[in-house]
C-alpha cells in the first residue's frame, strides 16, 4: 500500500494539470460540502452565528477560492506551448500548488469559524496568484510564436484576478467586511467570465475545426479586448452598486458572445459529446448577459432585481463550472494518452449539471417553498453531477499515462 500511494503522488505532481486539476475538483467538492449545510440549517429555521456571513465566503470560495486551480491548471500547461517556450519547471508549479492548496484550506477552515485562518488561507492565496502571475508573464516575455494574442490577454486577465484576490486579503486585515463582500462579484465578471472567452475564442474553434465538416475558424482579434472590457466594466458598475445602468453593457455583450456561440457552430456536431459541451457550456454567457440586461432595465424601471441571483448563477454555474467540466474532461483525456471521447458517465453528470443550473436560475425566480425545492433539487443535481466526475478523473492525474508518454 505505500509504495502505492508513493506512486500516485508521483503521478500527480509530474505535470501542472494534474496537480492543480486535482486540488481544483476537491475544492470544488468541499466547498459545496460546507455550503450545503449552511442551506440547510437555513431552510429548517435554525439560526446560526457565523463570525463571518457564510455567503460572502462561499462567492469568494467559488470565484478566487476554487477557480484559480484551473485557471492555472490550464494556464501552465497550454499557455508556454502557445507561446513557444519551455514547459513551466516542476519547481515552480509544484510550490505555487503547495501555496494555494494551503491557501483554499485555511480559508475553508476560517468559513468553519477560525477568523486567523481565514486572513492567513487569503494571504497564501494571494502569494500563489502572483507567483502564477509572474511565471506566466516571464513566458510571454520570452514568447518566441508568431501570434502571442491569446497568451497576452489570458495574463492580463489573471492580473486581474490577482489584483482581486489581493484586495481581498487588505479588505479582510482592515474589517473592511463591505469591500470583501463586493470582490466576488467583481471577480466573477472581471476576472472569471473574461478568463473563460479567451480560452474559448482561442480553443473552441480549434477543437471544432476538424470535427465539423466545412467548419471555417471565427476568431476575430477584436473580440477578446472588447469582450473583456465589457465584462471588467459591468464588474466595476456592479462593485459599485450601479446595476439600474448595467444593460448598456450586457446588451452589447449578450449581442457580441451570442454572434460568436452562433458562428462556433457548437450545434453542427451532436454526435460529438467532448466538443458540444464545451458549446453548451460557452452559450451561458450570452444568456447570462441576457438576464442581467433584463434584470437592469427592470431596475432603471422601478421594477426592482425581478430575477433575484439568476444573472450571477448563470455565470458561476452555468458558464464557469460547466465549462471547467468539459475542458477539464477534454485536458484530462487528451494528456493521460486517452481517447478524446467522453464516457456515457461524463455526459450523464455534464447533463445533470444543467439540470442543476436550470433548477437554481428557477430557484432565484420563485419564493417560499417551490424557492427551498428548487435549491434542494439544485444542490441534489450539483453533487451528482460534480461527486462522480471528481472522482473519475482524480483518479487519472494519479495514474501514469497509458501510452506510456511522460507528463
Amino acid at each position: 500500500m505505500p509504495g502505492s500511494v508513493f506512486e500516485a503522488m508521483g503521478c500527480l505532481i509530474r505535470a501542472p494539470h494534474r496537480l492543480f486539476f486535482w486540488g481544483g475538483l476537491w475544492a470544488l467538492v468541499l466547498g459545496m460540502l460546507w455550503w450545503a449545510p449552511v442551506l440547510g440549517l437555513r431552510w429548517a429555521g435554525i439560526d446560526v452565528a457565523y463570525p463571518v456571513a457564510p455567503v460572502w465566503l462561499h462567492a469568494w470560495l467559488m470565484t478566487l477560492g476554487v477557480f484559480p486551480f484551473f485557471v492555472f491548471g490550464f494556464a501552465l500547461t497550454a499557455l508556454p506551448r502557445w507561446v513557444g517556450v519551455a514547459p513551466v519547471r516542476p519547481a515552480a508549479y509544484r510550490s505555487m500548488a503547495g501555496l494555494l492548496y494551503g491557501g483554499y484550506a485555511l480559508t475553508v477552515a476560517g468559513a468553519l469559524g477560525a477568523p486567523y485562518c481565514l486572513e492567513a488561507g487569503l494571504a497564501l492565496t494571494g502569494i500563489a496568484w502572483s507567483f502564477g502571475l509572474a511565471v506566466l508573464i516571464g513566458c510571454v516575455l520570452r514568447a518566441r510564436a508568431a501570434s502571442v494574442m491569446h497568451a497576452r490577454w489570458s495574463v492580463i486577465v489573471i492580473a486581474i484576478g490577482c489584483i482581486g484576490a489581493l484586495l481581498g486579503l487588505g479588505a479582510v486585515a482592515d474589517d473592511q467586511w463591505s469591500l470583501f463582500a463586493a470582490m466576488p462579484a467583481l471577480a466573477l465578471w472581471g476576472f472569471v467570465a473574461p478568463i473563460v472567452f479567451v480560452v474559448a475564442h482561442r480553443m473552441l474553434p480549434f477543437f471544432s475545426e476538424p470535427m465539423i465538416a466545412g467548419y471555417e475558424r471565427y476568431q476575430p482579434a477584436w473580440s477578446p479586448p472588447l469582450v473583456v472590457a465589457l465584462l471588467l466594466a459591468h464588474g466595476v458598475l456592479l462593485f459599485n452598486d450601479h446595476q439600474a445602468w448595467l444593460f448598456l453593457l450586457d446588451l452589447p455583450l449578450a449581442a457580441i458572445t451570442g454572434w460568436h456561440a452562433l458562428r462556433w457552430r457548437g450545434w453542427a456536431a451532436p454526435h460529438v459529446p467532448l466538443l458540444w459541451s464545451l458549446h453548451m457550456a460557452f452559450a451561458w454567457l450570452p444568456i447570462a448577459a441576457a438576464l442581467s440586461a433584463i434584470q437592469s432595465l427592470a431596475l432603471a424601471t422601478g421594477h426592482g432585481a425581478i430575477l433575484g441571483l439568476a444573472p450571477t448563477h448563470a455565470l458561476g454555474m452555468g458558464l464557469a463550472t460547466s465549462m471547467v467540466f468539459a475542458m477539464v474532461t477534454r485536458v484530462s483525456l487528451g494528456h493521460s494518452g486517452r481517447r478524446l471521447e467522453m464516457d456515457d458517465l461524463s455526459v450523464l453528470c455534464f447533463l445533470i449539471l444543467q439540470l442543476a443550473v436550470l433548477a437554481r436560475l428557477l430557484a432565484a425566480v420563485t419564493v417560499g417553498d417551490v424557492r427551498w425545492l428548487f435549491i434542494l433539487v439544485a444542490i441534489g443535481a450539483w453533487f451528482e453531477a460534480i461527486v462522480p466526475w471528481a472522482i473519475r478523473y482524480g483518479r487519472i492525474y494519479c495514474q501514469p499515462r497509458v501510452d506510456g508518454q511522460p507528463g
